[in-house]
C-alpha cells in the first residue's frame, strides 16, 4: 500500500473521497463544483479523478488587484454597475 502523505504534496490523481477529506466539504458539493466546471477533474471511465497539483493551485487563487477606474478630475460620472448577461435574447413575441 501506499504510505500516507500529505496532501498538495505530490502529482497523484486524488478519488472523490480523498478530494472531500482535504478541503473538508461534502460528496455533493464536490460534484456540483464538478457539474459547473468551477474545479479541475479528470473522467477516468465513470470515476472523476483529481489532479492534486491543480487542486492545489486552484485552492489557493492568486490574489491580483482588481482593475481599478480611470476617473478625470471634476468628474461627476458615477461607476455603472455589472450586469450579469445571460447572452440570450428573448423572442420578440415574448417582449411586447
Amino acid at each position: 500500500m501506499a504510505a500516507n502523505r500529505e496532501y498538495g504534496t505530490g502529482t497523484r490523481m486524488l478519488t472523490l473521497a480523498e478530494l472531500c477529506e482535504w478541503l473538508n466539504i461534502t460528496e455533493r458539493h464536490a460534484r456540483k463544483l464538478v457539474e459547473r466546471d468551477a474545479i479541475p477533474y479528470r473522467k477516468v471511465g465513470r470515476l472523476l479523478r483529481f489532479p492534486e497539483a491543480e487542486i492545489e493551485k486552484w485552492s489557493h487563487p492568486s490574489h491580483t488587484a482588481s482593475p481599478q477606474l480611470t476617473r478625470h478630475p471634476g468628474s461627476t460620472e458615477k461607476p455603472q454597475p455589472r450586469r450579469r448577461g445571460t447572452g440570450s435574447v428573448l423572442p420578440k413575441t415574448l417582449i411586447e
